[in-house]
């Protein structure tokens, strides 16, 4: 069998009982999977939620009314807890592990992306299972993933997985939403592109629990689908689900990649949209792009957001369709003088050279 990298995400429908305590059974049953696929010799990163049912019976949470701040004082109580969990279940199949706890603005900048990934290729070429987990207790509404599910696809794309399996409380992706309240809702065995009617059945439901739901797990399958990468929405309850698929068994809804495996460089700028930088092109400058030329300031409308010299920025027109991203030269104060007339522009001067950019 031929080794591969694979990123496994576990939701917290799957982690925790109806009363949003840990199921043991379900974490120990996940971790004798890893078990058996790490003897296949596979690389293995698990990602994680459950760090806010670990929580309970550690304290009274009830007496914060800011629910940002209520979940962030729960995930700093039970992350250390679920951490020991898994830690005491991995010693019995005498695998070491590390945790590594990631927010959405580290993937935006160049230096901490690449620190993220020689980190976690480091830990895999030693035998350690890196857990990954999203650092609630720094994060704003304005900079979380939301959910565990993008974070998995941004964990894939940067160890340059060959599958991402998002193990969830459903049996699989059902066109027509949830079975439950449309019974002729049927399941998907294979997608080899997401479709409009694919959207349209996920609505805007959250999971019960969690932060994510099939829209959020929709949107991390078409992301790593884009990379090169096979993914699939699979019952976590069920066991050994990983390795059978592994093995051929057709389970839950297999995801099919879209495009060739991108260079890592170029899958970084994709995540562009992880920053509230924007730059607005005029009609010039959109026409300029797409015939492969650089973006130059006298091409740019207007600078949205706060960004620094180095970032990550989109490229928008003037009807706000995203053209792109790109890594910006100036910071967005530089710019705005620039397109303002208090700094001077040399010829020579570009905001976003070519090979520095991405057009979707």
């Amino acid at each position: 069998m031929i080794s591969e990298r694979l990123v496994i995400k576990v939701g917290t429908n799957v982690l925790t009982q109806p009363n949003q305590q840990l199921d043991y059974n379900v974490i120990h049953q996940i971790v004798e999977q890893i078990g058996r696929l790490r003897q296949e010799k596979h690389r293995v990163v698990l990602v994680t939620s459950g760090a806010a049912g670990a929580s309970y019976g550690l304290g009274n949470f009830e007496g914060q009314k800011k629910n940002l701040v209520r979940r962030q004082m729960m995930t700093a109580v039970g992350q250390p807890r679920l951490m020991q969990i898994y830690s005491d279940f991995f010693r019995e199949h005498n695998i070491p592990v590390a945790q590594a706890l990631l927010t959405r603005s580290d993937f935006g900048n160049r230096e901490r992306y690449l620190n993220i990934h020689n980190t976690l290729e480091g830990l895999l070429m030693m035998g350690t299972l890196p857990i990954v987990n999203e650092n609630d207790v720094v994060v704003t509404d304005a900079l979380t993933f939301g959910d565990n599910d993008y974070l998995s696809a941004a964990v894939a794309s940067t160890i340059g997985a060959n599958r991402l399996f998002l193990l969830t409380a459903a049996d699989g992706f059902y066109l027509g939403g949830d079975p439950e309240l449309n019974p002729s809702a049927n399941i998907q065995p294979e997608v080899a592109r997401i479709s409009q009617e694919m959207w349209d059945s996920c609505g805007a439901t959250l999971s019960k629990g969690g932060r994510g739901g099939m829209l959020s797990k929709l949107k991390a399958v078409e992301m790593v689908a884009s990379f090169g990468i096979e993914s699939y929405i699979v019952s976590g309850k069920q066991p050994g689900v990983v390795p059978r698929i592994m093995a051929g068994e057709a389970l839950g809804t297999r995801f099919l990649p879209t495009e060739k495996r991108l260079k890592t460089y170029r899958q970084w700028l994709r995540f562009g949209a992880l920053t509230s930088g924007r730059i607005v092109v005029d009609a010039g400058a959109e026409k300029a792009l797409g015939n492969n030329k650089s973006l130059l300031p006298a091409g740019i409308d207007k600078v949205e957001g706060n960004f620094n010299e180095g970032d990550i920025v989109e490229i928008r027109n003037r009807g706000q369709e995203k053209l792109g991203v790109g890594l910006s030269n100036f910071s967005a104060e530089a710019l705005t003088a620039m397109i303002e007339g208090s700094r001077p522009i040399t010829r020579s001067e570009e905001a976003i050279h070519r090979d520095r950019m991405l057009l979707l």
